[in-house]
């Protein structure tokens, strides 16, 4: 009997966790890891560096769209493994800063580098591959992130300070450049095309499409952007963008500054592995039971995470607080691609998610920023969970609302 193959889509998605595992908790949930240490052996303020990411995050409401593009119509693995090399080569550099502006410069390069090489492609392939069971592919190749921040945490924790964090920057660097690149020159490939194959679900006989997707499919992305749909969708991934980047970005300060750098560590990594099963369960209940319950499961713990986070000088509750924050994280890196597949689809998708990761990084660019600069003004960051504990709520309805406009003017259809 012939040995059935795997589907060469779930080493694709493999690949796509190496480079999420490695590269993006290097710019979202552990670059202010070094705040302490380097705000001190420098003499700058928190939010100096803050800067530094927020710098780095801005880029891609520049390029996201160019980007999104380029990859869409060019060569992917060209574009990305130069993009991870600058990436890396840039990262490395950080270990020579001697003054905040030099971080700022090397922040420019760092962050074209991450919006090529990251989220961007992965998502887009992870669409290209999968028809069906993209909710859990999807959260596969984005539990990377958790499974990077739990592995790198402590790592990176005792690189601090064992080494310094000059000699951190650049042990991290060669890890990341003997991992990622074999990945994206051997592993990874854009779409089934390449390899003569179909998306995983597309060669059934029966699919169901609805008449919104019909319909956007013949607009044109002048006239999509101008449609209530996208409208109330671009201002939910506003608020997740603030939402991650405040919480992601000043928990590592906050925890040390509340409980000390083991519990800070243990935390980030506790809700750093949460976060692989949240991903997973995230996108498990997308297959399931559609976009909206997912919405509703990743939000609703989210909203629980900062509302026990405001009593956070007690250590249970930031126990209870990483578990929730875990479950809930997800709605950062798999709920924006996943919502954007099922309104648009694969053909609009490059264009659409191009903007919408634009419109996030705005987001991600003054999340952290702003709840830092809350922490200057008022010494505490209670007012800034606060903050945060309304953006997810207004984040969950914009979505809600994003899904059942089109769903309200459509119908499914069998297609043959």
């Amino acid at each position: 009997m012939k040995e059935k193959k795997i589907f060469y889509g779930w080493i694709v998605v493999f690949g796509c966790v190496c480079i999420t595992a490695t590269v993006v908790p290097m710019v979202m949930s552990l670059a202010n890891v070094y705040l302490l240490a380097v705000t001190e052996d420098m003499a700058i303020s928190r939010s100096a560096f803050t800067l530094v990411n927020t710098i780095t995050q801005s880029m891609g409401i520049i390029f996201s769209p160019i980007v999104a593009k380029k990859l869409a119509t060019g060569d992917l693995k060209k574009i990305q493994t130069i993009a991870l090399v600058a990436f890396v080569g840039t990262y490395f550099s950080f270990s020579f800063a001697t003054a905040v502006w030099q971080l700022y410069l090397l922040a420019i390069i760092l962050g074209i580098a991450y919006t090529s090489s990251t989220l961007i492609p992965v998502s887009m392939m992870i669409t290209n591959w999968f028809e069906e069971k993209r909710g859990l592919a999807m959260s596969i190749a984005m539990a990377g992130i958790g499974l990077g921040g739990f592995v790198f945490s402590p790592i990176l924790s005792y690189l601090l300070t064992t080494f310094g964090w000059r000699a951190s920057y650049r042990i991290m660097a060669i890890l990341l450049l003997i991992i990622t690149i074999p990945i994206s020159l051997f592993v990874v490939k854009k779409s089934p095309a390449e390899m003569g194959l179909q998306a995983y679900g597309a060669s059934k006989k029966t699919k169901q499409t609805t008449i919104q997707e019909e319909a956007t499919s013949v607009l044109t992305i002048n006239q999509l952007i101008k449609q209530p749909v996208f409208l109330m969708l671009v201002f939910g991934i506003f608020c997740n963008g603030l939402l991650n980047s405040g919480s992601l970005g000043q928990f590592p300060p906050a925890l040390e500054e509340m409980h000390g750098v083991v519990v800070k560590s243990s935390i980030i990594s506790l809700y750093s592995l949460v976060g692989i099963f949240g991903k997973l369960i995230l996108g498990w209940i997308d297959d399931r039971f559609g976009t909206v319950k997912s919405t509703i499961f990743g939000c609703g713990f989210m909203t629980l995470a900062f509302i026990l986070l405001l009593n956070g000088h007690q250590l249970v509750m930031i126990y209870l607080m990483a578990f929730c924050f875990g479950l809930g994280t997800p709605i950062g890196t798999v709920s924006p691609p996943l919502i954007t597949a099922r309104i648009y689809g694969r053909k609009h998708y490059a264009e659409v998610y191009g903007i919408i990761s634009s419109i996030s990084q705005i987001g991600l660019t003054l999340g952290s920023l702003i709840i830092a600069s809350i922490y200057d003004k008022t010494g505490s960051y209670q007012n800034g969970w606060k903050l945060l504990i309304i953006l997810t709520i207004i984040t969950m309805i914009t979505w809600i609302l994003s899904m059942q406009i089109p769903k309200k003017n459509s119908r499914v259809i069998e297609v043959e």
